[in-house]
């Protein structure tokens, strides 16, 4: 394992292309109890995956699942990368399982959630400006993930557009572009992280092998004012063990803060 910590240089290529390719950010130790922990969870039933329809797929809140996920929220290093781009004061926002099996896209392109700075047709932001970052997306990448097994995809720069996707931006490959620059996949090694401004187009690729599972676990921080999405929300118990066992930072990082505007 290396802790690869968040340069200027790094955050610099980050603002730029609005995502990064981590390797190695776990050890083969980590990933080996990471996968079995994830196997393990997709062997539950989960309420929450089948309200959703994603049964096959998708679990939450896997910090539920076991103190191995627990420790990824303030894993050296990559809680460093949150708190660079984010401030001091965010937190992680969920903890999901995905599981892509052979055939599968996990998603088409897209943004998370919502577009969060709209900017009008034919508008595009100033260049001394950065796109303000509310809320950064990681994959931890639980196997070895190459072309075949369907990397996360990206759109360098598109976190700039303050729109999503059209089809009128699709190359003739099907896939969009933003400012002449297409698709860019990032392959990795089980134990490398790859994160995102969640502005930025993307999507999990195409599962074309003939037999292999894509195991991952996500992981999405956000600015303190972003709401967390722990189902059923409003009305959402953590485990008091989890909540025993944090320490401070991890705490924060759950959502435990202190007071702050509006309460």
């Amino acid at each position: 394992m290396s802790v690869i910590l968040p340069t200027p240089e790094l955050l610099a290529q980050f603002n730029r292309d609005g995502f990064l390719v981590l390797p190695d950010m776990l050890s083969p130790a980590e990933v080996a109890t990471l996968r079995t922990g994830i196997e393990r969870a997709f062997a539950t039933p989960s309420a929450e995956a089948e309200l959703y329809h994603m049964s096959d797929m998708w679990r939450p809140k896997m910090f539920e699942y076991g103190e191995e996920f627990e420790a990824l929220i303030d894993h050296p290093g990559i809680a460093d990368f949150a708190e660079a781009v984010l401030g001091k004061d965010c937190h992680m926002i969920a903890e999901t399982g995905l599981r892509t099996t052979p055939g599968r896209t996990f998603t088409g392109w897209h943004v998370d959630d919502a577009v969060r700075f709209p900017l009008p047709p034919g508008v595009t932001l100033d260049p001394r400006i950065p796109m303000p970052t509310y809320l950064i997306n990681m994959n931890y990448y639980l196997c070895d993930v190459d072309e075949e097994l369907g990397p996360t995809q990206f759109i360098p720069g598109s976190h700039r557009a303050g729109r999503s996707p059209e089809p009128e931006d699709n190359d003739a490959n099907g896939n969009p572009t933003w400012e002449g620059r297409g698709l860019v996949s990032a392959p990795g090694k089980a134990g490398t992280l790859v994160l995102w401004n969640d502005q930025t187009w993307h999507r999990g690729g195409p599962n074309l092998s003939k037999g292999r599972i894509r195991w991952v676990v996500q992981t999405p921080f956000a600015r303190r004012w972003v709401s967390l999405r722990y189902w059923p929300h409003v009305n959402y118990h953590m485990p008091e063990a989890v909540i025993a066992r944090a320490n401070p930072r991890r705490k924060r990082l759950l959502g435990f803060h202190p007071p702050g505007a509006y309460g």
